[in-house]
């Protein structure tokens, strides 16, 4: 049952692709064009894909804010296992 689901899935995608379609809105909208014709219009793919990262540019030595000691919490030596405070 899958295996004919699959083929008939493929089969439409395939005809749908390749069936001449009808455009509601005239050529040249400024909506998007149907994405069945970009596909058949588009360039052919490269093996090397373009770098379009940015680049990270260090302007300075980072500095980082100093942490302040925590107020919450137990005391050293109210958990066993810890020694007290000296």
């Amino acid at each position: 049952m899958r295996a004919a689901l699959s083929v008939l899935l493929a089969l439409h995608v395939v005809l749908t692709a390749v069936a001449p379609h009808v455009h509601l809105e005239p050529s040249g909208s400024p909506h998007e064009p149907c994405a069945v014709c970009v596909v058949r219009t588009a360039d052919v793919a490269r093996a090397v894909a373009p770098d379009l990262a940015l680049a990270r540019v260090a302007t300075g030595e980072v500095a980082l804010a100093p942490v302040p000691v925590p107020s919450t919490g137990a005391p050293l030596g109210a958990i066993p296992g810890q020694s007290p405070p000296a």
